[in-house]
């Protein structure tokens, strides 16, 4: 087992913060009930979206401790200092990358945004002596997603995304 249960503890940590703070925001959500054909609202995806992170959470930062638990039972002494930051800083990145992303999509836009944001997780989630090799795809995989789910989501969900500086 090891000395890996930071791994699991920090990032439920972080899940179960994030889905509470996601949570507690969907009442701020102006309610649109289309045509009520349906009794289900425009919170009802968000709110089990919410719900779901929330028990994974929950469940990675159990599985955290009790992998803590056996690994003490072991006879294991937990190290101090930044043994997770160290070797989980993807895991630190890609939060930061998804909360620039979503600070950017209102005033760049969806498709910008989407594209700079899955151009960098690919580059955050590649070693850095690749880079010079996948920036290229990393670009053109986010150029083709960030397209491509502009027009599902504006042509076939009929969804209005934020269009941004450029006015895409």
């Amino acid at each position: 087992m090891g000395k890996n249960y930071k791994s699991d503890i920090v990032p439920g940590i972080v899940l179960m913060v994030f889905s509470i703070c996601y949570l507690a925001l969907i009442p701020t959500v102006s309610e649109f009930v289309g045509l009520g054909s349906t009794p289900l609202t425009n919170h009802f995806v968000p709110e089990l979206w919410g719900g779901v992170l929330l028990f994974l959470g929950i469940w990675i930062f159990v599985r955290g401790l009790r992998k803590r638990k056996r690994f003490l039972a072991e006879g294991g002494i937990p190290e101090k200092g930044a043994g997770f930051w160290s070797s989980e800083k993807e895991v630190v990145e890609s939060f930061v990358a998804l909360t620039i992303y979503v600070a950017l999509m209102t005033p760049v836009g969806f498709v910008i945004s989407t594209i700079l944001y899955i151009t960098a997780q690919i580059l955050i989630l590649t070693k850095v002596e690749l880079w010079k090799k996948t920036w290229l795809p990393a670009l053109i995989t986010g150029v083709v997603f960030g397209v491509a789910l502009d027009y599902i989501f504006k042509v076939f969900l009929n969804v209005l995304l934020p269009t941004g500086i450029l006015g895409w």
